[in-house]
């Protein structure tokens, strides 16, 4: 057994900073045929079909956006397999009987590609100061109420869409094929309240289903979106975007120079869901491969104070839609200083048991991660003070490089362990 000496030399020596840079990766299958959230913290994910949902509806009691999905099967190169207009010969009142004559040539509204907040359906305002598109704002009773009709084309599929209202939270709204010649189907979502910890919730014309699809406190979201695409906008691209919650800043590091670069202090962060987008992708016309960007990371920062770096690895393309990429917890919220926290693990490498070896500061959680960033081994340990040595069991593990994180009192130390 290793004898342990704790001395000042030793302490300096372990102490390695906050986290440690692991790999993760974000994919959308084959053919870009689903979508993915991602949680950074611990690797959880949700994954369904891109096509299970039409249209969505923001759930804050504040918000008024409807957002449509561009990653509907597409009838063509850069275009989605959802098409929307206002319906030009009548209001909402005019719902049971329609004509779409001439709806290729009608002008088509798209989610904007920086704010979640104006979606397809938050396009066509008249510039006045309470006009959201599908409704207007009552200063006096606090709701909207929808103004307008909307054609949506989905695939042959023709429907007739208006908003009725919005009024406390719950969204009111009537669909129907355009051959259905009455009202319609009426549907009530309760976004503010059924759906509290979620941004979106989702309904599907097809079904008549309202879809709860987001992972909750999700961070980053693979998913089809409009973006620009050269110099023309509201083209369907593939992409990875943030939640808003996060402001991104993009730094330029040089290329090769991802790894060591750490400096966020003095970056531009902004609010905009597509901060990382497609753009840290290009496929290579001569080899016909797809390469990312050796020269960006991008740096996410909350409210609260929690900084993630991330840069991308690697990208697929169509074959699995994966998207690999190193994360690094590199700031964490409230914490002043973690320096004199002290942790060593050994044996290193090791067989089947490893023993923790730590400064004990209250209650102590240990984590093992994967490469992937996935939790391998979670404990929790009870309030201890002053160096405390604890035997973790790894002997359930396949051979490889895994990190041990150990958090306490809101921050944390990574140490790098191998298993052989």
């Amino acid at each position: 057994m290793k004898k342990f000496t704790l001395s000042l030399a030793s302490l300096l020596l372990a102490f390695s900073g906050f986290s440690q840079a692991v790999q993760d990766s974000i994919k959308m299958g084959a053919s870009y045929a689903n979508e993915m959230y991602l949680k950074l913290e611990d690797g959880s994910r949700s994954t369904h079909a891109a096509n299970s949902w039409h249209v969505g509806f923001a759930t804050s009691a504040y918000s008024v956006a409807v957002v449509s999905n561009p990653g509907l099967p597409s009838p063509g190169m850069g275009q989605a397999g959802i098409s929307i207009s206002v319906y030009p010969n009548g209001d909402a009142s005019t719902f049971a009987s329609v004509d779409t004559t001439g709806f290729s040539t009608w002008p088509k509204l798209y989610n904007d590609s920086l704010d979640y907040e104006v979606g397809a359906f938050n396009q066509s305002t008249n510039g006045t100061q309470f006009d959201y598109g599908w409704g207007q704002y009552n200063s006096i009773n606090h709701q909207i109420t929808g103004d307008s009709l909307y054609i949506v084309k989905i695939g042959s599929d023709c429907y007739k869409f208006k908003i009725v209202s919005k009024a406390a939270g719950k969204y009111t709204f009537n669909y129907a094929l355009i051959s259905d010649n009455t009202e319609g189907t009426q549907v009530e979502i309760n976004g503010s309240t059924d759906y509290a910890t979620k941004n979106f919730v989702f309904f599907n014309f097809a079904d008549g289903q309202v879809k709860d699809l987001e992972l909750a406190g999700w961070d980053l979201w693979a998913t089809k979106h409009y973006d620009w695409y050269g110099t023309t906008p509201n083209q369907v691209v593939t992409g990875i975007l943030v939640n808003p919650k996060w402001d991104v800043a993009t730094v330029n590091v040089g290329s090769g120079n991802q790894a060591s670069h750490n400096d966020y202090s003095s970056a531009n962060f902004v609010n905009k869901k597509n901060n990382i987008g497609s753009t840290y992708k290009s496929l290579n016309m001569q080899t016909f491969a797809w390469e990312v960007t050796d020269s960006k990371v991008y740096y996410l920062q909350n409210a609260a104070g929690d900084v993630w770096k991330l840069y991308p690895t690697s990208f697929s393309g169509s074959s699995t839609g994966e998207t690999k990429f190193m994360k690094e917890h590199i700031a964490y919220a409230g914490v002043e200083n973690v320096a004199t926290q002290f942790v060593d693990v050994y044996p290193n490498p090791v067989e089947n048991t490893a023993t923790v070896v730590f400064e004990g500061k209250g209650a102590t959680e240990i984590i093992v991660r994967n490469q992937m960033g996935q939790v391998v081994v979670a404990q929790s340990l009870a309030s201890t003070s002053g160096i405390t040595q604890h035997q973790l069991d790894l002997s359930n593990l396949t051979n490889g490089m895994y990190f041990v994180q150990i958090n306490q009192n809101g921050s944390s130390i990574v140490k790098n362990i191998v298993k052989k």
